[in-house]
């Protein structure tokens, strides 16, 4: 059996960013597309994550609302190919401890966004195929 790769189960529509986007509009945008990161970008390319947490860590460490995308983001970037097995997103998120993994083509630009759901859903559609369910 073949196994599934990352871009069948990553999210395509990921909501990007540039590194001066304020923290009170990247607080905006998630609210309102219901989303835990947005992904920063220089370009095409991923340079730095933002998530809930970065958001609650800059606010306690005394930011302003004005804060800008490239202060507040996780700039070690992890990341993983499209075309990678989707066992490799998972064993990468438990390693650094994360729950978003931008998606890449072989020339680094971001493709799509890999969750801890989209990986909840893959190991369910694997039980479901082996007919463990």
């Amino acid at each position: 059996m073949e196994e599934e790769t990352v871009k069948e189960y990553m999210k395509s529509q990921v909501i990007s960013i540039s590194k001066d986007t304020s923290l009170s509009e990247i607080a905006k945008i998630m609210t309102e597309k219901n989303i835990g990161s947005v992904i920063v970008v220089d370009g095409n390319k991923p340079v730095g994550i933002i998530t809930e947490r970065d958001i609650v860590k800059a606010i306690g460490k005394g930011k302003g609302l004005d804060a800008k995308a490239e202060e507040i983001m996780t700039a070690s970037l992890i990341t993983i190919r499209e075309d990678s097995p989707i066992t490799g997103a998972l064993a990468l998120m438990r390693q650094f401890n994360i729950r978003h993994l931008p998606v890449i083509d072989d020339k680094g630009n971001l493709k799509g966004i890999v969750s801890i759901r989209d990986i909840a859903r893959a190991v369910d559609d694997m039980f479901e195929t082996m007919g463990e369910y």
